[in-house]
């Protein structure tokens, strides 16, 4: 429907869908040649889809305006195809290359998970490009005026009408609006650019209290029969609700567990270990549970027991140790009331972790469980990141370097795109990790957002964002190479792409929107996330503090090194 309003016709609406059509399946067919060598994770296939399905339509939708844009200033059909691709063209190449550099990105990250789903982005982002300056041209260039037929009556009259050449129409008054929107944002930029700073800062506070976890079968919704079945256990038997923390003891030197010394140290460390917040029990050696059929016993009268060996001769002490210890190795089981990846039970784990040294007295001390686990995940995922941010920024300012032969323009572009996924993060805690329109979207809170989601967003959405960065400022270029003019330059530019952008932005909100309403937390987040920030992107960003921080930089927007700058021209 959005396409027939765009285009106005059957014909240039189902291109962008066909293009869709193709890009996914060949995507698909080649993910699963490499999942017959690499593990792919099953996510693969909602990533290829939303990304397949919307830069196809974003790509197709810019070639096949600029198209009947040249075809409208009366080129023929074969220099309208030539003129589409070497303009439009280079900046799907370009936006492309930035796209893949975000998915490349996560291969640094070194988690399975990241690396099949950016194994399987860069190939969507490939496929879909080619596409886009390979078969799309084609068919264009077998179409011609032809583009324009099957025109529906109602939505050709809502879309901008394409004129021929020579003649004056309502593209002139659709285009006058975003003229006049870009020289208004431009007579104010200073106060257009704070406030856009704040509301873009307000929205990303949110992320100043991020909490990550790992998903659980709570991610399924509740008309799930896996969740139903868990849900009653947990109720009928309350003690499935109970966290367990394994806590692994060894002594040094290899000397047996079952000595005075190490039991005394053992016993001193399980004592600690209760005494932790959120701790409701210990097990270990010194300290038996009333359950396992033995007597109470005293932590003296256990410690001759085992020296003696005597305990051998007390079959539920014997199974209880033989569970638990192995020469020099020992198992401590602490349960906690806090729930797995909640505030609680994160500070037990590193409390835990921070003074086990102290308090061991030469016993190594090592601490697993699903906590544990977690948390480690987390950290060796996180402790990579910062990899992929420094590969993504700096290969992004080098292609935007290349394209657009400025210093300034990339930074700038890198700055914004860095406030727009920030807002868009800040707005999935407010929702997600909050709990706020869990009724409407249909989930139910965990309390975190999946660890997954702001590296996998950070990485999408920096390509994304800058799609329409480069295909607005890819034009505003050709405006500035022309008359050396930066207000002029900014105006033509926005009025040139202004309802181009809007239009694509729409589609991919549509796209990735549609999957909020999934029933797994994981995608809900993953599709929200990408629909907020093109949305942010593509009207606020670009259409107010684009044009405002560029009126503010005039020339210095395309001040290269070794290049002079231009006669300042601000008619």
């Amino acid at each position: 429907l959005v396409l027939l309003i765009v285009f106005g016709s059957l014909v240039a609406a189902a291109m962008p869908i066909l293009l869709a059509i193709v890009a996914v399946p060949v995507t698909l067919s080649i993910v699963y040649g490499i999942g017959q060598h690499l593990s792919i994770s099953i996510f693969v296939l909602n990533i290829t889809s939303i990304i397949g399905l919307g830069i196809s339509i974003d790509y197709s939708l810019f070639m096949i305006r600029r198209f009947r844009d040249e075809l409208a200033a009366g080129r023929s059909t074969s220099d309208a195809v030539g003129w589409t691709v070497a303009t439009a063209g280079e900046s799907i190449l370009f936006s492309g290359l930035i796209v893949m550099i975000g998915f490349c990105a996560m291969l640094v990250i070194g988690v399975d998970i990241m690396t099949s789903l950016g194994i399987g982005g860069a190939v969507v982002v490939t496929t879909s490009v080619l596409a886009a300056l390979t078969l799309l041209p084609a068919l264009l260039g077998v179409l011609g005026h032809r583009v324009n037929s099957l025109r529906v009556p109602f939505f050709s009259r809502l879309t901008m009408h394409i004129p021929h050449a020579g003649t004056h129409s309502s593209q002139e008054q659709r285009r006058s609006f975003w003229q006049r929107w870009a020289l208004g944002v431009m007579k104010r930029p200073v106060l257009i650019i704070l406030l856009v700073t704040v509301l873009l800062a307000g929205l990303g506070w949110p992320i100043f209290s991020i909490s990550l976890g790992s998903t659980s079968t709570t991610a399924l919704p509740t008309t799930s029969e896996a969740r139903q079945g868990l849900d009653i256990l947990n109720a009928q038997f309350p003690e499935t609700n109970i966290q367990l923390v394994s806590i692994v003891v060894q002594t040094p030197h290899g000397s047996s567990m079952l000595t005075s010394v190490n039991l005394v140290k053992l016993d001193s460390l399980s004592t600690w270990i209760a005494k932790q917040p959120y701790v409701t029990g210990v097990i270990s050696l010194t300290r038996i549970p009333a359950t396992s059929g033995t007597p109470t016993l005293t932590e003296q009268q256990l410690s001759t027991l085992y020296t003696t060996g005597a305990y051998s001769h007390n079959p539920a002490i014997a199974q209880f140790v033989a569970s638990t210890t192995n020469g020099n190795f020992t198992l401590i089981t602490a349960t906690t009331n806090a729930k797995v990846d909640s505030s609680q039970s994160k500070a037990l784990v590193n409390n835990l972790r921070a003074g086990d040294k102290a308090e061991a007295q030469g016993l190594t001390v090592l601490i697993g469980g699903d906590q544990a686990d977690s948390l480690d995940f987390n950290n060796y995922l996180y402790g990579n990141f910062p990899w992929a941010i420094l590969f993504i920024v700096v290969s992004t300012y080098i292609l935007l370097l290349l394209m657009f032969r400025s210093v300034l323009l990339p930074l700038k572009a890198i700055l914004m795109n860095v406030l727009s996924v920030s807002a868009c993060l800040g707005v999935l805690v407010f929702i997600f990790q909050w709990g706020n329109f869990s009724n409407i979207l249909g989930f139910t809170s965990q309390g975190f957002l999946d660890s997954i989601i702001p590296i996998l967003l950070f990485c999408i959405l920096f390509g994304l964002s800058m799609d329409y960065e480069v295909f607005l400022l890819s034009r505003v270029r050709e405006e500035w190479l022309l008359t050396h003019n930066n207000r002029w330059s900014v105006a033509r530019g926005l009025e040139k792409t202004g309802g181009v952008i809007t239009n694509a932005a729409l589609l991919f909100v549509i796209v990735a929107g549609a999957f909020a309403f999934t029933s797994i937390i994981v995608v809900k987040e993953m599709g929200l996330g990408m629909a907020l920030s093109v949305l942010l992107d593509a009207t606020i960003i670009r259409v107010l503090l684009v044009p405002a921080t560029m009126r503010l930089l005039g020339r210095w927007n395309w001040w290269l090194p070794g290049r002079p700058l231009p006669p300042k021209q601000e008619g």
